[in-house]
C-alpha cells in the first residue's frame, strides 16, 4: 500500500513521522476499510470532522488527489492538511488544484496519537488511534 507521513512542521524531530496506510478496495476486512466505506457520500473538497473528549475525526474529500500529492502536519494544537497537483488534463483541457485545511486538535493532542487513511474512493481519514486513551 501507499504510506503517508503525517509530521510536525518543520524539520520533523526523530518519531514523529506516522505510516498513512491506503486502503486496498472495499473488499478488505480491515476495519479500516469499513470506517471509510461508510463516509463515501462525500462531495468534492467536502469536509466533516467529528470531536468528543477522547475522539477526533477528520473526513476529506480528496478524490482529485494521490497520496503523494498530500502532506499532513501538526503545528501548535493544528492538524494542517495540504494537497497540491501539477498540471493534469481533464475533459476541459489542464488543470491544477491545491488547497490548505486547518483543523484544532484537542488538547494535548499530537501527531504520534492520529493515524490517517487514503481510502480507495477518494476520503482522507485521519483520527485518533483506537489505542490512545486519555484518562
Amino acid at each position: 500500500g501507499t504510506e503517508l507521513v503525517i509530521s510536525d512542521v518543520g524539520p520533523p524531530p526523530v518519531g514523529s513521522t506516522l505510516k498513512v496506510l491506503k486502503d486496498q478496495g472495499p473488499a478488505t476486512t480491515a476495519p479500516s476499510s469499513q470506517r471509510c466505506a461508510t463516509e463515501s457520500t462525500a462531495g468534492a473538497g467536502k469536509s466533516s470532522q467529528e470531536e468528543e473528549n477522547t475522539h477526533f475525526r477528520v473526513l476529506l474529500d480528496v478524490v482529485q488527489f494521490r497520496p503523494e500529492d498530500i502532506i499532513i502536519q501538526t503545528f501548535e494544537g493544528w492538524l494542517l492538511i495540504k494537497a497540491q497537483h501539477g498540471p493534469r488534463m481533464d475533459e476541459h483541457g489542464f488543470i491544477s488544484r491545491s488547497f490548505t485545511r486547518q483543523y484544532k486538535l484537542p488538547d494535548g493532542v499530537e501527531n504520534k496519537d492520529l493515524s490517517a487513511l487514503f481510502c480507495h474512493d477518494g476520503i482522507l481519514v485521519v483520527e485518533m488511534k483506537n489505542s490512545v486513551e486519555k484518562n
